[in-house]
C-alpha cells in the first residue's frame, strides 16, 4: 500500500494576511486560498500523544497528513470537510522531504 493511497480526503490551505484598522487599531485577519484539493488524512489525536513535546504540539487536536509541499510564510489555517483547523506545528516525515504531518487545533 502506497501513501497516496491512504490520502482519502482533500482540504483547502490558506494563509492569512493581517491589517490593522486606522481609527481603531484593531488588528483584522483575512485568509486566501494558497493551495486547493490538496489530498490528504486527517484523524484525531488521543490523550496521551498530547501530553508529551511542546506546548503547542499539546493544544493540537488532529495530525493531517500530506505530500511534502511549500506551505505559507506566515501564518495559515487547513480546512477539511468544511471544518477549519489552526496548524500549531509541522513535522517532515518518511525522509527525503516525501511526507508532511501538520498538527491541527479545531476552531469553529
Amino acid at each position: 500500500m502506497s501513501f497516496k493511497t491512504l490520502l482519502n480526503k482533500t482540504c483547502t490551505i490558506q494563509s492569512a494576511t493581517y491589517q490593522t484598522a486606522q481609527n481603531s487599531g484593531q488588528q483584522n485577519i483575512t485568509y486566501s486560498d494558497f493551495a486547493q484539493n490538496v489530498p490528504c488524512r486527517i484523524r484525531t489525536r488521543n490523550l496521551s500523544e498530547r501530553r508529551y513535546g511542546s506546548p503547542a504540539y499539546q493544544k493540537a487536536t488532529h495530525s493531517l497528513y500530506l505530500e511534502e509541499r511549500t506551505l505559507p510564510q506566515s501564518d495559515y489555517r487547513v480546512i477539511v470537510d468544511n471544518k477549519n483547523y489552526f496548524v500549531v506545528g509541522s513535522l517532515s516525515l518518511g525522509g527525503e522531504g516525501r511526507y508532511l504531518c501538520l498538527y491541527l487545533e479545531r476552531f469553529v
